[in-house]
């Protein structure tokens, strides 16, 4: 540690508490002299009310609103443009994304483009950088695992080529984040647990990513805790809203964690499958998660190990190589006791060697995860951790090879 430098700063106000959008979201946002609120949120969560709620609260206040609800999961590129147009034909001031993460990545991307000349995906990682004052956002997650209230990145696909892109930015960071639990209880049950395996991926991942620091790792191993704790609870019973606030909040720290220290190559592998077979960004994580961390176990015995022994305590007695071998087999029992599957079979696709190397191709080229990795992966390494989680990818040899292995 005495040769490690980093800096750490979190712009995003965080408002956390229940019925903290009813109290203290109007007097916010007047504070920041706004009048018209751009509302970007997605069909699902219009037709539950919360929509209506937030829009009526901030009218009786005197805020006018223009609602865009055609965020789809994964934001498109194109979905991006027309809402930028929206936002200045309608003369507003600022955005306000509610949702899960699609509504605030793409919030994020809207602000950016308002701003500046071009197509979105001009600004992507690698490509111009934003230089412009953009319009402020304000996030209020609904799901319990993105974390992207509180991070500077929004992810963006582009469907003709096949691929998300990353556009990163100090300015993109929401200005302030309510984190209500109250809003998460008409969650369904398969995204309560999807999204929160999903922030258990942000947290593993940035405690183990080449870049952390001391205070993410804390952030982050405390949010590991919360959400083994209060997951499984939360799943089983939808009105347990202590167990559901729980996640809610370590959700937002995990991502304040990610949001420094980065994620690696569970995100590396995901960003395709959600972009060519349009599998939920949450889902492909926690599917991925396991056989991913079997490839990196060997950087980082010891904090896999310290991981370990957060799902199995006895482990504390065990030395860390051992204990860190423990750690895939107790996610996948924790991932089946949320009904999670264990691969993409659910797509009912049969993978072929040449659908296996566009994947890998493509999460070689995942610029902003891949050199975070504990432990530096190759192409033939990705192709590998693939083919366990896709049908009828692995050839006979292999499969009996993977099972020696194991």
């Amino acid at each position: 540690m005495s040769q490690q430098n980093f800096n750490f700063s979190i712009p995003t106000e965080i408002v956390y508490g229940i019925n903290s959008v009813k109290h203290k979201l109007p007097d916010t946002i007047r504070s920041l002299q706004k009048a018209k609120v751009f509302v970007a949120t997605d069909p699902g969560l219009l037709n539950t009310g919360i929509i209506d709620a937030v829009t009526s609260l901030l009218n009786m206040n005197g805020i006018d609103t223009a609602v865009f609800a055609e965020v789809e999961p994964n934001p498109h590129a194109q979905t991006v443009m027309k809402g930028a147009q929206i936002y200045k034909q309608e003369s507003c001031e600022m955005i306000l994304a509610i949702g899960g993460g699609s509504p605030m990545d793409f919030g994020k991307a809207v602000s950016a483009i308002v701003a500046h000349e071009g197509h979105i995906l001009d600004y992507r990682r690698g490509q111009k950088p934003l230089h412009k004052a953009i319009p402020l956002l304000i996030a209020i997650p609904t799901t319990v695992g993105t974390g992207s209230e509180v991070t500077p990145v929004s992810v963006i696909t582009d469907h003709e080529e096949g691929r998300k892109y990353v556009i990163a930015s100090p300015m993109l960071a929401p200005k302030a984040a309510f984190i209500d639990p109250s809003l998460t209880t008409s969650l369904p049950r398969h995204v309560v647990s999807a999204t929160g395996v999903d922030a258990l991926v942000h947290a593993i991942e940035s405690y183990t990513s080449l870049q952390s620091n001391p205070i993410t790792d804390g952030l982050a191993f405390e949010a590991i805790k919360m959400i083994k704790g209060n997951l499984p609870a939360s799943y089983a019973h939808p009105d347990n809203l202590e167990a559901r606030a729980q996640i809610h909040l370590a959700s937002t720290m995990a991502g304040i964690s990610f949001g420094m220290a980065g994620v690696a190559l569970v995100h590396s592998c995901s960003h395709p499958m959600s972009a060519l077979y349009q599998v939920p960004h949450g889902l492909a994580n926690a599917i991925l998660l396991p056989h991913i961390i079997e490839h990196n176990l060997i950087a980082n015995y010891e904090k896999y190990a310290n991981i370990a022994r957060v799902f199995e305590p006895s482990l504390t007695f065990e030395n860390d190589r051992n204990a860190a071998r423990k750690l895939a087999p107790l996610l996948k029992e924790f991932n089946k006791a949320l009904d999670i599957p264990n691969d993409f079979s659910y797509l009912k696709l049969d993978f072929t060697d040449e659908m296996v190397d566009r994947l890998s191709k493509d999460a070689m080229n995942d610029l902003g995860t891949i050199p975070n990795n504990p432990r530096k992966a190759e192409k033939e390494d990705i192709r590998q951790i693939y083919k366990k989680v896709l049908p009828n990818a692995l050839t006979k040899t292999e499969l009996e090879d993977v099972y020696n292995r194991v």
